[in-house]
């Protein structure tokens, strides 16, 4: 009934649900306006929740940190090619999709191209050559965009001229540009053109009847693996139940191909991203984690999944929802500690970079578009199981508004509704919450001396010819996540779905240039 009813209606409940996130993300911004004139202590009752709120995220996140470094030290201390020669296939869970030897894996490897540098793409193509898993065993496919596909092709051809017999084989396609029906700049059509051609290349060949020995994964051109990537890969995805209903992905997501070149709010952000996905898969809900940046599936859960949206922005959580509904709602990830490193944003100068930054921001921003996407699919997927489609639910909310907006209500919420409302200041609900909220960002100030610990630690060393007033101050320059929080966290997230709930399209998405100087 509810299928039948958003089929005829579909146009009109996508429209509504994008404009869902933006509208709630400016009720809460709003809110010491409206509600500071309407009924001020609900305001207060608000910012007090946020600033709790805000002090157990800050404690859980540096929980998260600890237990997930301690992981990634000894995961990284382990041989696990060895231990893959050690497992006894006999006792391996779910015998129908187990790949029928340790030696006849083989790793689908997909790298997306557009106009990567020839010592952008070396470094990553080093990182696959090393692995400890052999590369004998790995199936490399490039795709590149067409409108630089002859340079990109001359710099591969070049690097890879004679070590092409290193790999079990190594493919090329190039994905034409102005297909009918795919929105420009969408690396989810490059991928898709890419993994559906090899695909097909292996049908040819004959090689689709062994589809189950195949593990699929999705690097970009700047990613450079870890040696014992693969290795750590094939035997998380090899010891796992269920595996056509598992993503894979390490927790250690860095920034170390050019860390200490960019700017520093550059280095802010990416710290970013790696302290908080360290923490995020240690204290988080599996159920609730969605794919980013360098993922793994079985291959036959890629066909399943029918690739990626060719016609949406944001390629790596989109696939996961794909995925997700393949299986109805039975697709949850599995994380390891292994790590790999792509490039901070870097522009070819100081302004460009934080132009870049900020663009690259606002298409993150746009990933809120999966909140319609998965929210219908809740609808029309009537097998998802209720508790699932809730949580989800709940994380949408959480990620897309709460974390986004809640630095901001605790700087600016109590000014803003004792600007609206002077009167505020003069209530007994409201005479303490000041001193309240200081103590409590002062105690989360403090947490970010453990996390800069933990940043030195696993981000790549400081340069030794750096003076020591420049390293000082880049071990300084853990409180400026505050200013991150107020700025590029922030404005680029809200633009993005201001720009959904009006109905205003991103169709042309910004591709982030690999910069290296």
């Amino acid at each position: 009934m509810m299928a039948s009813l958003v089929a005829k209606n579909d146009v009109f409940v996508n429209r509504i649900l994008e404009i869902v996130p933006g509208a709630l993300t400016w009720l809460l911004l709003l809110s010491p306006v409206w509600l500071g004139l309407l009924y001020p202590p609900v305001v207060v009752y608000i910012i007090t929740f946020m600033t709790v709120y805000w002090f157990y995220l800050a404690f859980k996140h540096e929980i998260g940190i600890a237990i997930g470094y301690s992981r990634y030290k000894r995961e990284l201390g382990m041989d696990w090619n060895q231990k893959c020669k050690e497992l006894d296939f006999a006792m391996l869970p779910d015998p129908t999709t187990l790949p029928t030897a340790l030696a006849d894996i083989r790793h689908f490897v997909l790298v997306p191209v557009v106009n990567e540098s020839h010592e952008i793409l070396k470094q990553s193509i080093a990182s696959i050559i090393e692995q400890a898993f052999p590369t004998k065993q790995v199936l490399l496919i490039y795709t590149i965009e067409e409108k630089c596909a002859q340079q990109v092709k001359q710099h591969l051809d070049d690097l890879l001229k004679d070590k092409i017999d290193l790999f079990d084989d190594v493919l090329f396609f190039v994905h034409p540009a102005g297909i009918p029906g795919e929105a420009v700049g969408v690396g989810g059509a490059n991928r898709t053109w890419g993994a559906g051609h090899a695909v097909e290349q292996l049908k040819n060949a004959g090689k689709d009847k062994d589809v189950k020995n195949y593990i699929f994964s999705s690097l970009d051109a700047d990613h450079v693996i870890h040696p014992q990537y693969l290795a750590r890969l094939t035997h998380i995805y090899l010891t796992s139940n269920k595996r056509y209903n598992r993503f894979y992905t390490t927790a250690v997501h860095l920034f170390n191909n050019n860390h200490w070149q960019v700017p520093a709010m550059m280095r802010i952000e990416a710290d970013s991203v790696t302290l908080g996905g360290l923490s995020d898969w240690v204290m988080g809900r599996p159920a609730t984690k969605d794919t980013l940046a360098a993922y793994s599936c079985a291959l036959q859960t890629l066909i399943d999944a029918n690739y990626w949206d060719v016609k949406v922005g944001i390629d790596d959580s989109v696939f996961y929802w794909r995925a997700f509904f393949a299986r109805d709602g039975d697709f949850v990830g599995t994380a390891h500690y292994i790590p790999y490193s792509a490039d901070a944003v870097e522009g070819a100068t100081y302004i460009r970079s934080y132009t870049s930054l900020y663009r690259q921001l606002l298409r993150w921003g746009w990933g809120a578009i999966t909140i319609p996407m998965s929210i219908k699919g809740f609808m029309v997927n009537g097998k998802v199981p209720f508790f699932k489609k809730l949580a989800w639910t709940l994380k949408h909310f959480e990620r897309f508004v709460l974390l986004i907006n809640v630095v901001f209500l605790i700087t600016f919420g109590f000014s803003l509704v004792t600007l609206v409302n002077p009167y505020v200041k003069q209530t007994i609900f409201a005479y303490s919450l000041p001193n309240v909220m200081s103590a409590v960002m002062t105690i989360t100030l403090i947490f970010l001396i453990p996390a800069t610990i933990y940043r030195a630690r696993i981000a790549a060393p400081v340069p030794k010819h750096w003076p020591f007033w420049r390293k000082l101050l880049a071990f300084l320059e853990g409180p400026m996540v505050i200013l991150n929080l107020l700025t590029f966290s922030f404005f680029p997230f809200v633009e993005a779905q201001t720009r959904m709930m009006l109905g205003v399209k991103m169709k042309d998405l910004y591709y982030t240039p690999k910069v290296r100087k």
